[in-house]
């Protein structure tokens, strides 16, 4: 059983309910010019609140910002979102993870409308799999939220909301984007279906994506991925009964990326490919219901299913045909080798939860019961498709001898209170107990928070949770690093769950002396992490030859600090939004992080970061765009070279874009036409390694380079 001091938390209840019973309530004065406050979110407490009476501090990206800054997908939208940061981590293949609070994708949960199906291959290259077009809203929770969403949920949650359409429409969308000088190709579509009767709904997307691959520094070798992604779509709606409603949703999405040099050889035969094809089925159903005005209950499942053919090999230094040393003698051996490169991976998700939620008076009680499985499964393959052992022989039969294999389960149970004594004040208290099968005993998350309405202008927040991540193979451990050898992670015996406590505490200030068209709020925050896993960077080699890293238990670490936010609504035509953050994470002792280099520091972790943007809307003339988005210098390692990077260059991506907006005269028709470029001043990484054999994970900053776009969106 994993214990936990539990008196800091009796101590935080009692003293938030004796704040509650103690003051009187302040009557909300608030006008309709009210700022984004006085809208409604569901992912904090899992129950509908408006934005400025959420205890626990939710944030938002609408399609407005989808749009002004012409996010594609949701690893671009969620760059714009102050305190997170979306980070490349190969020059090869391009992968994408996004941090919250200073912790990677591993320690937050990516939901879609609240089901979390982001596991497995899907958290590693996902990001760039989800199309803006269908989503309604990002809401986005910082902090502990295992209460609610179980393991894994230790930074925070991000919650897709699909669009759920009100009447019924036709948009399209094209674009065209230069990187570097490369090109690519966007177009998407949506198809909304409201029934005349209002007892049915349906939305149908699709969208088609098409890169050509850039080299940044002019090796021979790419920087950005060549890519093709297809994904479709469609969510259905029926309300057979009065306040109730059952949705279904399907999507599946194929993408091919492939980055290295000579893209008109196969695999095999180049100096270095990463070659992936993708394969995403993912949908769910849901049914929900208002049973009373007090008594409601929701009952959902969903699935992922998600398979990988990969390559990620080459013959390396030895030079190609047409090359100066071509050995046509050792170039054939080395083929050979390079030929037993392949692989085929796959993770499925099932997903299986509860809600009930219960109103009585000042208490809103919420109970539920949740499952999730997980199973993965990864092989080598040769160029032929055929399975090969471990040892590089040819198996009789696919799972054989497989790489890694694992079935892994969770059931999670969980009870919270939300109790408004006063309208000034909300008070929520919650445990939930999980039971995973890589884990003895029951784990229990207790979690509490407050807010408090010191005058109609300024609210307080605080709160406390408890998380963990148990030790089962993890999102980035399908990922292949090179460094001689196609390198991966392993868990270390006896791997134990790391276990954290979250504080948050931070207040919100929207001056009704400035018509309350400014919103300034701040949030500090402390994140203390025990058994904390690290995955050194010395490599190791197996009996069969096969290179690996170890994940074990590193001792203790903590992440702390604040973020600052604005909002200014200057006038009808113009507004304002920027954020800063600054965040210091370290373990408690120094880590080895390569064979005699020691650092207590979390490497890639900038100290500070903001994002800023000012809009300009005239739908009469056009609409303009200016963000910002600010990363500071950060620790680097540099394995090839076997160094650290002490510290980056400070890095300002600028992004300018205008729309010009036409209706057409007695039609029930509208075009948006949009130009805009992207890091208009070309910030990016200047010490990018070359050549076959380089350190493809030295690789940070912004993630691509100066780019121009024009888009035309069609609405019907």
């Amino acid at each position: 059983m994993h214990y936990f001091d539990y008196s800091k938390y009796l101590s935080f209840i009692y003293f938030s309910t004796l704040l509650a019973t103690a003051q009187p309530a302040i009557p909300d004065t608030r006008g309709p010019d009210e700022l984004e406050a006085m809208q409604t979110v569901t992912t904090a407490t899992r129950s509908e609140r408006l934005l400025n009476n959420v205890p626990i501090r939710t944030e938002l990206l609408s399609p407005e910002i989808f749009a002004a800054a012409g996010t594609p997908d949701l690893s671009a939208a969620i760059e714009y979102l102050s305190g997170a940061r979306v980070e490349a981590n190969c020059q090869n293949c391009g992968t994408a993870e996004v941090k919250l609070q200073g912790l990677g994708a591993a320690y937050n949960q990516i939901l879609f409308d609240s089901q979390p199906l982001f596991g497995g291959l899907a958290s590693v290259y996902g990001l760039e799999q989800i199309p803006t077009a269908f989503i309604d809203r990002i809401e986005v929770v910082k902090g502990g939220a295992s209460t609610l969403y179980g393991p894994g949920a230790v930074a925070g949650v991000i919650n897709i909301i699909p669009h759920e359409p009100v009447v019924s429409r036709i948009d399209f969308e094209a674009s065209f984007e230069s990187y570097d000088g490369e090109p690519a190709y966007r177009g998407s579509g949506v198809l909304d279906w409201v029934s005349s009767d209002q007892n049915y709904a349906a939305s149908f997307y699709s969208e088609y994506r098409q890169s050509d691959a850039a080299d940044l520094n002019d090796d021979g070798f790419s920087d950005i991925t060549d890519r093709e992604l297809t994904t479709v779509g469609g969510y259905l709606w029926a309300y057979p009964i009065d306040d109730g409603k059952l949705s279904l949703n399907y999507a599946y999405t194929e993408e091919d990326r492939r980055g290295g040099d000579r893209f008109d050889l196969v695999p095999h035969e180049t100096q270095i490919t990463e070659a992936l094809e993708h394969a995403w089925h993912r949908g769910g159903i849901a049914w929900d219901h208002q049973v009373n005005p007090d008594f409601n209950y929701r009952l959902a499942a969903s699935f992922s299913d998600i398979s990988r053919d990969s390559y990620y090999g080459g013959v390396g230094v030895e030079s190609l045909p047409g090359q100066p040393s071509f050995d046509p003698v050792s170039y054939a051996a080395a083929v050979e080798e390079a030929k037993l490169l392949y692989g085929f991976t796959e993770t499925t998700r099932i997903y299986f939860d509860s809600l009930f939620s219960y109103d009585f008076g000042e208490h809103i009680l919420i109970w539920g019961l949740q499952y999730l499985e997980d199973e993965v499964f990864d092989e080598k393959r040769d160029d032929l498709g055929q399975p090969l052992r471990t040892d590089g022989t040819i198996a009789e039969r696919s799972g054989e001898d497989p790489i890694a294999e694992g079935d892994f389960d969770n059931l999670g149970i969980y009870i919270q209170n939300e109790w408004d004594p006063t309208d000034a004040m909300t008070l929520v208290t919650g445990v939930r107990a999980d039971k995973h099968s890589d884990i003895d005993d029951w784990i229990l998350s207790p979690r509490a928070a407050v807010r408090y309405r010191a005058t109609s202008d300024l609210t307080f927040r605080a709160s406390v949770a408890t998380g963990f991540r148990a030790p089962e193979i993890f999102n980035e451990d399908f990922h292949i690093e090179i460094l001689d050898d196609p390198t991966r992670t392993r868990n270390v015996p006896g791997l134990t769950e790391e276990s954290s406590t979250s504080w948050g505490a931070g207040f919100v200030w929207i001056p009704s002396a400035a018509d309350n068209k400014l919103q300034i709020d701040v949030e500090f925050y402390r994140t203390e992490i025990e058994d904390t896993f690290n995955v050194s960077d010395i490599v190791f080699t197996d009996s069969n030859g096969d290179a690996f890293k170890l994940r074990e238990n590193a001792g203790g670490s903590a992440v702390q600090g604040f973020e600052a936010n604005v909002m200014y609504r200057i006038n009808d035509q113009f507004w304002f939004d920027a954020g800063v953050a600054y965040n210091d994470a370290r373990f408690d002792e120094r880590q080895e992080v390569l064979d005699g280099i020691v650092e207590d520091r979390f490497l890639e972790n900038p100290e500070w970061t903001g994002v800023a943007q000012l809009n300009y809307t005239n739908h009469e003339v056009f609409d303009a765009f200016l963000g910002l988005i600010y990363t500071g210098p950060m620790v680097v390692l540099a394995e090839g070279e076997g160094r650290l990077n002490e510290s980056t260059d400070h890095f300002f991506v600028v992004d300018f874009s205008i729309t010009k907006h036409i209706n057409i005269p007695g039609q029930d028709f509208h075009l948006d036409l949009t130009v805009g470029v992207r890091n208009l001043f070309d910030e990016r990484q200047d010490d990018l390694t070359s050549g076959p054999d380089r350190d493809t994970t030295y690789f940070y900053g912004p993630r691509f380079p100066r780019s121009f776009f024009v888009s035309a969106r069609m609405h019907f």
